[in-house]
């Protein structure tokens, strides 16, 4: 369980990290993408974590993911 929750949250944070460089490089006004390039996974990546965190130790998510694998 613990390699899937691994898995989908590497799937997700990248997706989500991914869609955010290419929103802030195809904004007109955005004039310095090196420093949105550093910040982004740092506003993605903590509250992604945050919220795995959470979900993960949430017992019906467990009891759901268990049932998913039988």
């Amino acid at each position: 369980m613990k390699v899937l929750a691994r898995v989908i949250l590497h799937q997700l944070l990248f997706a989500v990290w991914l869609a955010a460089i290419w929103v802030l490089y195809c904004t007109p006004a955005c004039t310095h993408p090196i420093e949105h390039l550093v910040a982004a996974p740092f506003a993605v990546f903590i509250p992604a974590a945050v919220i795995m965190h959470r979900l993960c130790s949430d017992p019906r998510f467990i009891r759901w993911v268990d049932e998913l694998e039988r």
